[in-house]
């Protein structure tokens, strides 16, 4: 050979330095700012170690596929490679949300003749960044790609090493600077010979290790292709992998028979997969009693009225008394006009009776609307302008309720109106961090769903109860009604005063000195009940912790778990589906997680053409169920656009799109690496499930046309502070549900707008 790898070496130092690297390095800087790699579906966290050992499955791609990959690419003037780095591109932007895409490849670095048969390690690696708009078509994907591939081949002799340096690339360890995905075409395989008559055969060399997390390669086999996915074992599982695989095949063929088609249309999942997502992994629905609360409370004050109802300061209250002190306030409620369909304000201090007016609101058929008495005035003002409470009983009202008034159940007859399960039991307002609050208006039916999931769940692991409950939320705060609920499955609540709810120290002796057997708080308040003793304390240690509101963050996580015997568990939820949606009891594992809907609600993580997404890749999660809020109060045309309908349910169901969700492992639950936020969007329908945007089930898609307006969406308001009644401000119409009843739905879809959220595997 007149041309050896040294005198290459040599030509190729001289050739790449001075002015001429400077500007080979400029143009890469221009390329590659502000480059990042897209998010991978990992099934594992990054521990920061270097890529080690690896796997590799091998797929086919039919020969009709790679001819036509072919023949779309040399349309954009590109090569079969062209294609393949393309089509890798759009899985990748499918699978991280992210619309700028960075792979890295390799040149033959053989560019003149006299190299074509030297021996040496010619090749370089290049990077190949393109934007991939998935509204988009592949044809015009194609041509980006085309410019890309070609522009980083006539400037792939400059060393990697030096554009890492020019770029200025993070580093950081167990992972490549610029790329983690590899995209290869190798050459034909060259056809072996046979010296002195001996017979040949090619024998695979089995890969153990893997350089990058993955590697995408194609060798051709014929008029088709083999595809070979490199994987590292400590990121992915070999499920995982041919799940891949499998996609990338699926968008192969889609691209080929469709390729102007929207790449965000292109289906990723077969119909088996797409039914176990939306189907097979939610959970059946819980027979739920058709009934109210007050039905159940008062069912359970008849089986134990001595039973240990409430604990408040230093009052104790049987189930007998707290209702018969619950039922004279009902009475004078409804005869000053509480009722269905109606609100009573309630700007109470935090003692007895602030549960015992709960309780009298509800059983007068009206739904309550809290108002912290620490809230300022402008605060006070706008809701009780926004909401339009029938009544406001604060102190000086309860002073007035006449004690002659009547200690039995009120019944329909004694109400303005018959209570139904679909009627208002609570208005909740959001903070308005995102804009105007708005009041999310929940039924008794969903409130008596949220009780069944937990006497299904938590409450049944821990042995069915008793257990003594502790209130610490402020009212104003959904989660509040956990405990309240609770008290009608015979668990006692103790609502922890104000100061002392507020103290660690003080709440820790609370809990030792009542016994309390469950706890509901944030993650950063248990992160300060812990040192003073919660778990700690030799004495008495809670049975169950309900944590909500937050991420769990993987430290806290972690310590949890070390104690088995308390069992913690994560919850996640928007106010529009009734406190609680998902919930995961902290075991272990590598990372949090949100868990698994409960029992009744149904979740699905879209994107955003409302598709079903892979396990492990980021998309919005929508809820569904008998969970679902009735919508916001006074506010038909949010309503109707936050609560669509559901797509994969039955007629008139609905649902609501809550956060996104950070894309993250394909386990059996949800994760998160980090806390979603709760804008929600619902579909409005008798029950439905979310804790963010939730979409309803129970509406058709196309609803049938109805002739009587719905109860749900007509209510009657009433100005504060007063119980003359005056209708609510004209609205868009209600929808059509096809009959005169209060489980009318919107069908709208709507676009969910918030974080990203991570299909569960």
């Amino acid at each position: 050979m007149a041309t050896q790898y040294p005198d290459f070496a040599v030509w190729q130092r001289a050739r790449l330095s001075g002015a001429r690297l400077d500007g080979e390095l400029a143009h890469w800087k221009g390329k590659l700012a502000g480059a990042v790699a897209p998010e991978l579906p990992l099934d594992r966290p990054r521990r920061g170690e270097e890529a080690g050992e690896g796997a590799v499955h091998t797929f086919a791609v039919p020969a009709r596929v790679a001819t036509r990959l072919r023949d779309l690419a040399g349309e954009r003037h590109g090569t079969l490679h062209t294609g393949l780095v393309a089509a890798a591109q759009a899985l990748l932007a499918r699978w991280s949300g992210q619309d700028d895409i960075t792979v890295g490849s390799l040149t033959p670095g053989r560019s003149r003749t006299d190299l074509e048969r030297t021996v040496g390690f010619f090749v370089n690696t290049v990077v190949l960044r393109t934007a991939v708009d998935t509204s988009g078509s592949f044809r015009d994907l194609l041509a980006g790609a085309a410019e890309t591939v070609g522009d980083a081949f006539a400037h792939g002799d400059t060393p990697f090493e030096r554009i890492v340096e020019a770029v200025g690339a993070p580093r950081e360890a167990g992972r490549n600077p610029l790329f983690d995905v590899m995209v290869l075409l190798h050459p034909d395989p060259p056809a072996a010979s046979a010296p002195r008559g001996l017979a040949t055969s090619p024998v695979t060399v089995p890969r153990q290790a893997a350089t990058f997390d993955l590697s995408i390669e194609f060798v051709p086999d014929g008029d088709g292709l083999t595809g070979l996915l490199e994987y590292r074992t400590d990121l992915f599982d070999a499920a995982t992998a041919e799940r891949m695989a499998g996609q990338l095949l699926r968008l192969l063929e889609g691209v080929c028979d469709a390729p102007d088609r929207p790449l965000g249309s292109l289906p990723l999942l077969s119909d088996e997969e797409t039914r176990r997502l939306v189907h097979d992994w939610n959970p059946a629905p819980l027979p739920a009693a058709d009934t109210t609360y007050p039905g159940l409370f008062e069912r359970r004050a008849a089986r134990t009225p001595e039973a240990l109802a409430l604990v408040a300061g230093g009052e104790e209250l049987d189930y007998g008394t707290l209702n018969a002190r619950a039922n004279r306030l009902a009475h004078h409620l409804a005869a000053q006009g509480a009722g269905p369909e109606r609100l009573v304000a309630l700007r109470l201090p935090r003692t007895a009776d602030m549960i015992t007016a709960i309780l009298a609101v509800w059983k007068s058929g009206a739904g309550y609307l809290p108002l912290d008495p620490a809230l300022p005035e402008e605060r006070v003002r706008f809701l009780l302008d926004d909401a339009r409470p029938a009544l406001v009983l604060d102190e000086a009202a309860l002073g007035a309720v006449p004690p002659t008034a009547p200690d039995t159940d009120l019944t329909d007859a004694d109400r303005r109106a018959p209570l139904d399960p679909d009627h208002t039991a609570y208005v909740i307002y959001t903070s308005g961090s995102t804009g105007r609050p708005k009041g999310v208006a929940v039924s008794h039916r969903a409130a008596a769903h949220l009780l069944a999931a937990h006497r299904a769940g938590f409450v049944a692991e821990a042995g069915g109860g008793p257990l003594r409950v502790a209130l610490t939320a402020a009212f104003s705060f959904d989660t509040s009604l956990e405990g309240v609920l609770l008290m009608a499955d015979g668990h006692p609540l103790h609502l922890v005063d104000e100061v002392t709810r507020m103290d660690p120290a003080a709440l820790v002796e609370y809990v030792v000195a009542h016994r309390i057997d469950f706890l509901d708080v944030t993650p950063s308040y248990l992160r300060q009940l812990l040192p003073a003793g919660l778990l700690t304390d030799p004495r008495h240690r809670p049975r169950v912790l309900m944590l909500g509101g937050e991420a769990v963050g993987p430290a806290l996580w972690r310590e949890l778990a070390a104690h088995p015997d308390v069992a913690a568990h994560n919850f996640y939820g928007p106010t529009e589906c009734t406190v609680d949606a998902l919930s995961c009891r902290i075991d272990g594992g590598d990372r949090p997680l949100v868990g698994r809907p409960l029992p009744g609600v149904r979740a699905y993580v879209l994107d955003d053409r409302l598709q079903p997404v892979p396990p492990g890749v980021g998309g919005e999660l929508y809820l569904a169920g008998a969970q679902l809020a009735r919508g916001y109060a006074g506010r038909p045309g949010l309503t109707a656009a936050r609560f669509p309908a559901d797509p994969f349910g039955g007629p008139g169901s609905g649902c609501t799109a809550p956060a996104t969700w950070p894309a993250g492992p394909p386990t059996a639950a949800s994760t998160t690496s980090g806390a979603p936020t709760t804008r929600s969007r619902c579909a409005a329908t008798a029950s439905s499930p979310a804790r963010s945007r939730p979409r309803c089930s129970r509406c058709p898609v196309s609803p049938p046309p109805r002739s009587s307006p719905c109860p749900t969406r007509t209510a009657t308001a009433v100005s504060p502070r007063t119980s003359s009644r005056r209708p609510a401000p004209p609205g868009p119409p209600p929808p059509p549900c096809g009959r005169p009843c209060v489980r009318c739905c919107p069908t709208h879809w709507c676009r969910p707008r918030s974080p990203r959220w991570t299909r569960c595997r």
